[in-house]
């Protein structure tokens, strides 16, 4: 019966499944709602137009097209990237260029130096394209000037020639006798490469060949050379020896070759304090010499003289000795100036001579020596015979001169003066 029974479902009525799983009515005639997008993507539009205004705005905070400077005190806005030149240009600052300078210090080019100089933040630049950061502080003022570039050529100065007169007379002029080598000199000719100016500078001396016969100029320094012959010789030498020591002194001993070997000790005790060993000549001109004078001898004798008197030292002290000499008696003249002239630098006489090889007395002695001035060569002996005299004398000298300012040197050093 129509009562007893319902109505059959329809294809409306029946139950779809939802995202959830659960059925779900739909009632007859309706029609399932979809659900909706697109306000979500509105949603995210708009965000993302929004970041977007934000990232543009940074960047153009961080990076304005204008922006403010200081140049040389005032403020100034500027377009980003703007560079020294730029705001020179803008009439911001007006520096006046620098000149080009020629090498003897005239004006090579008006404006040609620096056209300005400048400091960004403190660090110094002459670079018209440094760039402007905002707020940068810049200081521009007017250019240095700036020297030149120059073109630089050396030549050689030929050397000439000196000659001493060669007599006994001669020689007594000058404590230094010189066998000088002939040296070149150098002559130094700059050219301004705008200017075209020429500079020609002798920037070394030659130094000429010859013999030369001359006392140390020194100047205004107070040096003197004590000088010794005939050692080395027992306990004298090492006596003079403990005052030049004791006071900081130096001097040069003119050794006899055969005496060298025995006394080796004295010999290397003297080099050790910075004394200067040289040779008197191997056995002070025995034999056809007459035991003082090197003139009488030949040609042979006198270079064998010389050479073992070399020889000799190079044995104790292991190196070769300066090539000073003194001739005995102060004979040296004459033809073996040229013989020798090989084998020596330079001889050495003096200029006071204290005559202790007559013992006149140790008063006498030190008189003689505190006569000397400052460049001057002073004649003892530390050996050939009984020399206690000029050992006190030395003791009473040298510290006094010490005390007066004198540098007691060695010939070598006074030979490094010019005559």
């Amino acid at each position: 019966m129509a009562g007893k029974h319902s109505a059959p479902k329809t294809q409306a009525q029946q139950p779809i499944k939802t995202v959830t799983g659960q059925p779900m009515y739909v009632p007859e005639g309706a029609t399932p709602r979809k659900r909706r997008r697109g306000g979500c993507l509105l949603g995210l539009f708009a965000v993302a137009l929004i970041a977007a205004g934000v990232a543009t705005a940074a960047y153009f905070y961080m990076n304005p097209p204008r922006y403010n400077v200081t140049v040389n005190g005032e403020t100034v806005t500027v377009d980003r990237g703007a560079t020294i030149a730029d705001v020179i240009e803008a009439g911001y600052a007006s520096p006046v260029a620098g000149n080009l300078m020629a090498i003897d210090g005239t004006v090579a080019t008006e404006g040609g130096g620096d056209p300005f100089a400048a400091t960004v933040n403190g660090t110094p630049t002459t670079d018209a394209k440094t760039p402007l950061d905002r707020d940068a502080v810049v200081e521009i003022a007017d250019g240095a000037d700036q020297v030149e570039t120059e073109t630089v050529t050396t030549e050689a100065i030929p050397y000439g020639t000196v000659g001493s007169e060669r007599t006994l007379d001669a020689y007594w002029t000058g404590s230094l006798h010189v066998n000088q080598k002939g040296q070149e000199g150098e002559r130094t000719v700059r050219t301004g490469d705008v200017s075209g100016v020429v500079i020609d500078e002798q920037t070394k001396a030659p130094v000429d060949e010859g013999y030369r016969i001359y006392t140390a100029n020194v100047g205004e320094d107070k040096v003197i050379a004590l000088t010794f012959d005939d050692g080395p010789w027992p306990d004298t030498t090492d006596a003079i020896l403990d005052v030049l020591e004791a006071n900081g002194a130096k001097a040069t001993f003119f050794t006899i070759g055969n005496q060298v070997a025995p006394y080796a000790a004295q010999v290397k005790r003297e080099a050790e304090l910075g004394c200067q060993v040289c040779t008197h000549s191997w056995d002070h001109a025995s034999g056809s010499g007459q035991g003082v004078n090197l003139t009488y001898m030949s040609a042979e004798e006198q270079v064998n003289e010389i050479t073992q008197g070399y020889a000799a030292i190079k044995e104790v002290l292991g190196e070769e000795p300066s090539h000073v000499f003194r001739a005995p008696g102060g004979n040296y003249y004459g033809d073996i100036i040229s013989t020798l002239a090989p084998y020596v630098d330079a001889e050495v006489g003096w200029d006071i001579d204290t005559e202790d090889w007559r013992l006149p007395g140790s008063d006498a002695i030190y008189e003689a020596i505190m006569s000397a001035k400052p460049g001057q060569v002073i004649l003892m002996h530390d050996g050939g015979g009984d020399r206690w005299q000029t050992v006190e004398a030395v003791k009473r000298a040298v510290p006094e001169l010490v005390a007066q300012g004198y540098r007691l040197v060695t010939v070598d050093e006074l030979l490094a003066y010019e005559g």
